[in-house]
């Protein structure tokens, strides 16, 4: 078999944990394949795919900030892609580019190796390709009970209040100002932060302060800001976990949209063995402050 390059486009892209991964997946496989990552401006993201189709390239990952700019660079769109309005994974085809989204399927994947079953609150904050993500996740794949509510909170509420009301399956999103958290408890049995605090280059903390007490006792959270073990930074999982509450760092959705894409790619159903094989990789150093998932 002639090895195939496979890579990840991003801008910062250094940080990126997908080579890792996924050279750890082709060795599980005896495959000869490489995955690289690029750092592509977002001028020149078109071309880059366009270049990567020409070259062969068996496949492409796009992280922040190409995920919702994707979605004008493929001839065609996968069901989830087209619902979340952001791309993730490209699979290149002999009819021409295809652009899928496999973060919603890792973070179904990942938040129920947490535990979580069915919540009727959560909290989602963020509104990027990876908090859409998260969003058609909960309410997809029925991790939002029937008549739950899920509060989505951003800077712009009024946009996300358009894009909930052109959907009818969200009738039990809410948008939220920020500014709404001083008054209102959260109270929410998950928590998401798809927001850039605590990555490296980032805020170091949210626009107002989280009052983590007011979770109840089962609630679990989840950051997809991957770091330190808990009690490092004083983070937002630091904080949780010091409470007693269940938390979950940005890793596990990151292994789990991997999976999906590379049963893409290949045409495969990953086995144990290579999920373990791409966990192992993953969690070999765990670095403070990197984002995820990407």
């Amino acid at each position: 078999m002639l090895p195939r390059c496979f890579g990840v486009l991003g801008d910062p892209v250094g940080h990126s944990r997908s080579p890792r991964m996924h050279a750890a997946a082709f060795a599980a496989l005896g495959l000869p394949h490489r995955y690289l990552a690029f750092q592509v401006r977002r001028s020149e993201l078109a071309a880059a795919i366009a270049g990567a189709r020409a070259l062969g390239l068996g496949g492409l990952n796009l992280t922040a900030p190409h995920k919702q700019a994707g979605l004008g660079c493929v001839d065609r769109l996968g069901a989830a892609a087209r619902r979340i309005g952001a791309v993730n994974t490209l699979c290149f085809t002999a009819a021409g580019v295809v652009g899928e989204n496999t973060d919603g399927v890792g973070f179904v994947a990942a938040a129920r190796e947490l535990g979580v079953a069915a919540v009727g609150s959560v909290a989602v904050l963020g509104a990027g390709g990876a908090a859409l993500a998260v969003v058609d996740a909960l309410v997809h794949e029925g991790l939002l009970r029937a008549g739950g509510q899920l509060r989505w909170v951003t800077r712009e509420p009024a946009r996300l209040a358009g894009l909930i009301a052109a959907r009818p399956e969200w009738s039990g999103v809410v948008a939220t100002g920020w500014d709404e958290l001083v008054d209102r408890p959260l109270r929410a049995e998950l928590l998401v932060n798809c927001t850039s605090v605590g990555m490296r280059g980032g805020p170091v903390d949210f626009p107002v302060g989280l009052r983590l007490g007011e979770l109840p006792a089962q609630a679990r959270v989840i950051d997809l800001v991957y770091g330190g073990p808990p009690g490092g930074s004083g983070g937002l999982l630091e904080r949780a976990a010091a409470r007693g509450l269940a938390t979950q760092d940005g890793l596990a959705m990151l292994l789990w949209q991997g999976v999906r894409a590379l049963e893409l790619w290949l045409g495969i159903a990953a086995s144990a063995e290579v999920v373990a094989a791409m966990r192992a990789a993953l969690y070999a150093e765990n670095l403070p402050g990197e984002p995820g998932p990407g």
